[in-house]
């Protein structure tokens, strides 16, 4: 029988992806997943493994003479540089606990890669994260998101958080293309749960463009969608209040 370890980075990516299906499946043991939605939530898995979903099935060789170490290190918020610290062979990069405190101006940095040596992936490492592509599994403190001119971002959401909600719209209109693509869609609040008030996945409020500009109230349901998944990662980061607007600009085509 096939088992996962939770603190490798596969088995942590396989982890999130089985709770991705039962966000998207509700409470219902037998509800069904929109295979669209499923399907994202599979490439998102993917991606976070390294694998380029357009790439060959080769990516899956560990080249001779390889083998996977984990890289742990410091990162640093006002410059794409990675301080290595560790390293150690084997998947590890989720297993570390996250600390309430942090050093001033550092992250600390793990994730993992297949090289030849230890050496070559604490470059590997490096080079990661001076490329801009940080990656990795760090706590550093998640900064606010900067909002477009057409957005309204309350609370300070973290820019992780509301990136992950306007990827999920966009890929959601892409999927539904009955509906005409907005500039930006707002969310009003609701107090249908009991819980507590939360950003409600019904009826949205679609922003378009022109002259003059449109407003239009609609009657979509993001309810067991991946847009639906990242309005309760607002939630849970930061409760809305009964006035509060969230707006989220979607890209232009």
């Amino acid at each position: 029988m096939l088992t996962f370890d939770p603190t490798t980075t596969s088995g942590a990516a396989l982890a999130d992806l089985f709770r991705t299906w039962c966000k998207l499946r509700g409470d219902d043991p037998e509800g069904e997943v929109a295979g669209c939605d499923m399907m994202n939530a599979l490439q998102a898995t993917f991606k976070d493994l390294g694998l380029d979903v357009g790439g060959p099935v080769t990516q899956l060789e560990v080249p001779a003479g390889h083998r996977v170490f984990t890289v742990i290190g410091l990162d640093c918020d006002h410059s794409d540089t990675l301080y290595v610290a560790h390293v150690m062979p084997g998947e590890y990069a989720h297993a570390g606990v996250e600390l309430e405190t942090s050093e001033e101006h550092f992250g600390r940095w793990a994730d993992t890669f297949t090289a030849s040596s230890a050496d070559a992936a604490a470059e590997m490492a490096r080079r990661q994260v001076e490329g801009g592509d940080p990656g990795g599994n760090a706590d550093r403190i998640l900064i606010p998101t900067e909002p477009e001119d057409d957005e309204t971002i309350p609370h300070g959401y973290p820019s992780e958080l509301v990136g992950a909600l306007r990827d999920a719209l966009t890929d959601w209109f892409e999927g539904h293309t009955e509906y005409a693509r907005p500039r930006a869609v707002s969310f009003h609040v609701t107090f249908d749960y009991e819980d507590g008030p939360a950003w409600s996945e019904y009826d949205p409020t679609l922003h378009y463009d022109g002259a003059p500009v449109r407003e239009e109230q609609s009657a979509i349901s993001f309810h067991r969608t991946l847009v639906a998944e990242a309005l309760v990662e607002l939630d849970e980061w930061w409760r809305p209040d009964g006035g509060d607007r969230l707006r989220i600009a979607l890209p232009t085509n």
